[in-house]
Formats: structure tokens, C-alpha cells, sequence
């Protein structure tokens, strides 16, 4: 019999719920009466970061009041492109992120979310590989340089996780972008 840990099940769905909820939020308030061209998603590389050793990432600004700023973000990563029987079956990461901005062009950025990993293992009964999926949840704190009207993105970022809902793991991440 298999066990389920209930706690990490309702970790998730709660995590899910609030990304949701500010996902609803930062939609409602998108407005803009400036003359300015705003340019709102963002291709971007990060290397190091929520996606591992380096992840391709999208990301939609949404426009608040002020000097304030959301995104909602999804990414895309691998560690290892070959299972152990060399065969091509990579391991994949999906970070999820919802970030929020203060600030004109020097913006202070907070950040959190789910990786969702999905990795190759061996089958302990009979040797196959089997995969594996599971959450992750992180966080950010860190600077991004973004010009309105600009398309440029640069960013660095603190960006710890805590590994299976129970380890937490320091890392970090520079962004390099294009805004269109």
C-alpha cells in the first residue's frame, strides 16, 4: 500500500489557490493612461534561478496603479537530456511564478510559486525507468532593470525553494531578456 502525504497535497492546492487569486487580481487591475508603449510579455534566460542550472522563461505584465507592476510567469528547464540507459528522456522543470514589481525602470521584484519537476528514476523492482513528478515551492527577492517603453529586462534575483516541501535550498539566478 502506498503512502500519500496529505500535507504536501494540501500544501499545493493552497500554493495553487493564492497564484490563482493573484493571477485574478493583477488581471483586474491591468490599466494605463500613459502615452507610453508599454511592452507586457518578456522572453527571458535565467542562468541559475528557480529552473535549475538555467531555464527559458515567458512572462505577461500586468499594469497596476503607480509604480506598481505583476507578471505571471512559466518556464522551461532540463538537468539531464539522457535517462541512465542513455536513452533520450530528459528530466523536465516547470517553474511557475507570480511576481510583483516597485518601482519605474529599477524595480524591486518579490516573487514565489511552484517548480514542478518531472525526472527519470530507476524502478526498484525491475530496473526501468519510471518518472516522477513533484512540487516544489519557491520564492524571489531580487532587482530587475526594466525601461517603460524599453525591451531590455535585466535581472538578479535570491531565489530559494523548499525541495519537496520539507528541504530548503538557497540558490540564486541572473535574467537576461526581451521585452515585445
Amino acid at each position: 500500500m502506498e503512502y500519500v502525504n496529505h500535507k504536501l497535497i494540501f500544501t499545493s492546492l493552497k500554493s495553487i489557490l493564492i497564484l490563482l487569486t493573484l493571477l485574478i487580481l493583477a488581471l483586474a487591475g491591468n490599466s494605463q493612461t500613459d502615452e507610453t508603449i508599454l511592452y507586457k510579455n518578456i522572453i527571458h534566460a535565467e542562468a541559475g534561478g528557480i529552473g535549475g542550472y538555467g531555464s527559458l522563461n515567458y512572462e505577461r505584465m500586468f499594469l497596476l496603479p503607480e509604480l506598481f507592476s505583476a507578471s505571471a510567469r512559466i518556464g522551461l528547464s532540463t538537468v539531464r537530456i539522457n535517462d541512465y540507459t542513455t536513452r533520450f528522456n530528459p528530466d523536465l522543470l516547470i517553474p511557475l511564478t507570480i511576481n510583483g514589481f516597485y518601482g519605474k525602470s529599477h524595480k524591486i521584484h518579490l516573487g514565489f510559486g511552484q517548480l514542478i519537476t518531472n525526472t527519470i528514476r530507476s524502478n526498484h523492482t525491475d530496473g526501468k525507468p519510471i518518472r516522477d513528478t513533484n512540487l516544489h515551492t519557491h520564492f524571489a527577492i531580487g532587482y530587475r532593470y526594466h525601461k517603460d517603453g524599453g525591451r531590455l529586462v535585466l535581472g538578479i534575483s535570491y531565489t530559494p525553494m523548499i525541495e519537496f516541501q520539507e528541504t530548503y535550498r538557497h540558490w540564486g539566478g541572473v535574467t537576461v531578456g526581451f521585452a515585445f
